[in-house]
């Protein structure tokens, strides 16, 4: 041995490390896609329950929304049966409910409607509330996609693209429309006074703040997980032996 030091640097092995720095990327992707889930939650639960008031309290935005809705509901219904989505059934079952939804908006003004308690108008605005808000979720997501699909000119995942993702999304938009028409209904935020009115929709939309947030957070961050675990599994296809042309294939 010579009496030269040798420092020996440690490392473990490349697919360890590999491994650790794909893990870190993951953490990252999951923490900005929580982020961008929180602010899209924010802006889900202010439009849904903005819309639950025009409707409740104006006739002409009620008419207004139900056309709109059965527009939508039809347009939902034409992509998801001529797209490639994944459990057409389910996504045509819910775009059938915010058809339902444009339906119920003509009877809100109805006088069978208007004499309701507020418990008993808590199932029709759980279900307007669900309807919008997947309405929402729907186009939002298929607007990205095809945004995703024409701007990357190389192949890779969309946002949501394989069945567990589709069923995560419509998961979170039934929790979330449900919890936002539930306190609606039971706040009887349509039946106060047009002064009062303003006062009972930012107390109700304090309440719904926190619930778009943490469950539209906790929703793409579970999303970006599933996207990532499922761009791990994706791999190009490459040029197999038996598909080259042998020279004496001709």
């Amino acid at each position: 041995m010579g009496d030269e030091n040798v420092i020996k640097t440690s490392r473990g092995p490349p697919d360890i490390e590999n491994g650790k720095s794909w893990e870190h990327a993951q953490l990252a992707g999951m923490a900005g896609a929580a982020l961008s889930g929180s602010l899209l939650g924010a802006i889900i639960s202010f439009t849904v329950n903005c819309t639950l008031v025009e409707i409740s309290v104006n006739a002409f935005f009620a008419v207004y929304f139900g056309v709109l809705f059965c527009v939508i509901a039809g347009w939902m219904i034409w992509r998801v049966y001529t797209g490639e989505h994944p459990r057409p059934i389910l996504l045509g079952t819910y775009s059938s409910l915010v058809m339902l939804a444009g339906l119920l908006c003509f009877a809100l003004e109805s006088n069978w409607v208007i004499n309701m308690s507020a418990s008993a108008k808590v199932p029709l605005y759980s279900i307007l509330g669900i309807a919008v808000t997947f309405a929402l979720l729907f186009s939002i997501i298929d607007l990205v996609n095809f945004c995703h699909g024409s701007c990357i000119s190389t192949p890779g995942r969309a946002l949501v693209e394989t069945e567990t993702q589709v069923l995560l999304i419509v998961a979170t938009a039934t929790l979330m429309g449900f919890l936002f028409g539930l306190v609606f209904g039971l706040m009887d935020v349509e039946d106060k006074q047009f002064g009062e009115l303003r006062e009972a929709l930012t107390h109700e939309q304090r309440l719904c703040y926190p619930i778009g947030i943490i469950v539209s957070a906790a929703a793409a961050a579970a999303n970006q997980y599933l996207r990532e675990k499922n761009s791990q599994e994706y791999k190009y296809e490459s040029l197999r032996k038996d598909d080259v042309l042998d020279d004496e294939d001709f």
